[in-house]
């Protein structure tokens, strides 16, 4: 028995020794952007990568190219490291005690000796790098960020603003999708600390490292800024501004990345302080609205250096605590009205906001499907901050005041949206509906998805004042990007008469023009939304990739989807993929083509179909990767496209010798 035992355990260690590695896994992009018609150097976080990595970035008009791999050794690599350099240290002392090298010959008598010991630059980085994370006692060890690549991104004049998503593509497959913004502005870097090695100081720790800082020059406004927070550290800024610009600096971290798995609450959570010439705090800001990413609004009161300072809200920090930042007079978007418009139709919308000029309202013309789009402002040829607004094939009317009372219920006939506005403390509106009796009519919010900071509260009255249903915050799966649900839905039988009252009010008693929402009451059809994850595929030629389906069901609608390719490239097929009825997960496999590996990944669109009586659905699914938040909450968070990268893994390694 003990020598099957034994045996078991070999082959269990020996599988495990030959395993191929996984596909390449990122963690962060730092700095997670640059500005359009330059080139930026970037760091790229995670693990599984190699020295044959390349990168793929989304869209047109980005390049990128890999230009060095870094992975910290072993212990045991690492005192061999140190044998050697003790080596060269004594044989540098010798030479001094025997005046063998004159002084002008050090330097390249240190080289000659540092070759001979095979110890490269980049060793002796790395393996002062291993003393530092060892050392640190804030360090926080994460072997998911453990690895890095140096890379150089160049981006084109005519490449497009705005979010892109990279990933990291090695023989063993192609990684994950990392964020990354295509900006406007001039680019600033934080002064990193001065991190030189030390032949003749260097003991095995950090008396290796001159920490000094350096010095950064003031920025010009406007300026995109760019850093990231190690544990206990405050980022420092200094920033020429002139009195009476409208400043705004308007961060961006949470939105790189928006769920660290192992960190409390789910991502760096910023904190951004405006201080003068002469220490003074005079602007403050942790967070806009309900966004973690603060915004900070300050008209500048005389000419001047001013300093902006960045921290984590506990002092926490990591290697992924990236951060941008967005300085200067610049136009910000605090709200649109309407929030939405009817499909196919033309409309005026007015910007709320600041530094808009004159330029404070557009004719827009709506995209003929229903969805959820981004508008943005543009002054001076500077766009501002986006906005989601909402499009939908029902006719929608504007709030008619008086309305905040059961008696002066505005009359909505379904189906039909209905733009309001909470404009004063502890207002409520009420809006009057007629439809058949007895059957189920849906009443939901549409603010917080689109920007607004309404937390809506529904209330479902029948003709005689009985409330007969309500809702506070309703969760929408489809918002991955949403940790607080805060609009509301509510699916309701209507009384035998039809008709019934309904409520909305704010409950956190907010209001203001931009506390803006859009009521929409229809009868209750069946629907789905479709989600597929993850966001990447790897297989093999002639074989399978295999994904997951998440089916968003609505209306009540239980019944069995249909998952197709759409408009597949040659040799991909999927055969009898099925969310089975009254399920809302499916595995499916997707066959890929047996003629060899591609040159590149290629993008898949899936469908899904379903019947409901006489009724067809179809929609199309969105790919997303499944991110975990805080050790518990799951969300799937919508990427640019599905992606297949079909080759051929390279062989396992070798088992070692016993």
């Amino acid at each position: 028995m003990k020598l099957r035992a034994l045996l078991c355990l070999s082959l269990f260690v020996t599988a495990i020794c030959c395993r191929a590695q996984p596909a390449p896994r990122m963690g962060f992009v730092y700095p997670a952007g640059g500005q359009i018609s330059t080139t930026v150097e970037v760091l790229i976080g995670g693990q599984y990568f190699d020295e044959k990595a390349e990168i793929i970035v989304s869209g047109e008009g980005v390049t990128a190219k890999v230009l060095e791999h870094d992975k910290i050794p072993s212990a045991q690599v690492i005192d061999d490291y140190r044998d050697r350099l003790r080596e060269v240290q004594q044989k540098l002392r010798d030479s001094r005690r025997d005046g063998e090298v004159p002084a002008t010959q050090k330097l390249a008598f240190i080289r000659k000796l540092l070759s001979e010991a095979d110890l490269s630059e980049k060793k002796l980085r790395l393996m002062v790098e291993y003393d530092r994370r060892r050392n640190d006692p804030k360090q926080q060890l994460n072997n998911q960020i453990g690895e890095s690549l140096r890379a150089r991104i160049t981006i084109a004049e005519n490449a497009a603003l705005g979010l892109r998503h990279l990933r990291v593509r090695t023989p063993s497959g192609l990684g994950n999708p990392m964020r990354f913004i295509i900006g406007q502005l001039p680019e600033v870097r934080e002064a990193e600390p001065l991190r030189e090695f030390d032949l003749e100081k260097y003991r095995g720790g950090m008396d290796s490292m001159k920490a000094a800082k350096v010095e950064t020059p003031a920025a010009a406004l406007p300026v995109t800024l760019n850093g990231r927070i190690m544990p206990g550290e405050v980022d420092e800024f200094t920033i020429q501004a002139k009195k009476d610009d409208r400043l705004v600096l308007a961060m961006h971290a949470r939105s790189l990345i928006p769920y660290l798995a192992d960190a409390v609450p789910g991502w760096f959570q910023s904190i951004v302080s405006l201080h003068n010439a002469e220490g003074f705090e005079v602007a403050y800001s942790d967070g806009y609205r309900f966004d973690p990413d603060p915004v900070l609004f300050f008209k500048i009161p005389a000419d001047g250096l001013y300093r902006i300072r960045v921290h984590d809200s506990i002092y926490r920090g990591r290697d992924d605590f990236v951060y941008r930042i967005n300085v200067g007079q610049l136009p910000f978007l605090t709200g649109l009205s309407p929030l939405g418009a009817t499909t196919g139709e033309k409309v005026k919308i007015t910007f709320q906001g600041g530094n808009l000029g004159a330029d404070f309202k557009t004719d827009y013309e709506a995209a003929k499907e229903p969805g959820i789009v981004l508008i943005q402002a543009k002054v001076g040829g500077v766009k501002s901050n986006a906005i989601p607004f909402h499009i939908d094939s029902v006719p929608q009317v504007q709030e008619r005041e008086p309305n905040n009372t059961l008696g002066g219920s505005q009359e909505l006939k379904p189906p039909m949206i209905v733009n309001g506005v909470i404009e004063t403390v502890g207002e409520a509106d009420f809006y009057r509906v007629k439809g058949r009796g007895n059957h189920e009519m849906i009443f939901e919010i549409f603010a917080r998805r689109l920007g607004s900071p309404v937390d809506a509260s529904l209330s479902v009255f029948d003709n005689e004042g009985n409330q007969i249903a309500f809702n506070d915050d309703h969760e929408d799966l489809a918002s991955g990007l949403t940790t607080h649900h805060a609009d509301s839905r509510v699916s309701v039988k209507l009384p035998s008469d039809g008709q019934a009252f309904v409520r909305v009010s704010d409950t956190q008693a907010q209001s203001g023009p931009t506390n803006a929402y859009r009521l929409k009451v229809h009868v209750a059809e069946p629907a789905f939304a479709l989600r597929v994850t993850p966001a990447t595929l790897n297989a093999k030629p002639g074989g399978a990739a295999r994904l997951t389906v998440h089916a968003l069901r609505s209306g009540g609608f239980t019944g069995p989807i249909t998952i197709q390719l759409q408009n597949p490239p040659s040799g991909f097929e999927m055969k009898n993929a099925v969310v089975p009825a009254d399920k809302d997960v499916a595995d499916v496999s997707i066959s890929v083509p047996s003629g060899g590996d591609l040159e590149k990944p290629v993008a898949l669109t899936l469908i899904g179909t379903a019947e409901d009586g006489t009724q067809k659905i179809i929609a199309k699914a969105v790919p997303a990767e499944d991110m975990m938040q805080a050790f518990i909450y799951r969300h799937l968070v919508p990427v640019d496209e599905l992606l297949v990268d079909v080759r051929t893994p390279p062989p396992p390694p070798p088992a070692p010798t016993p």
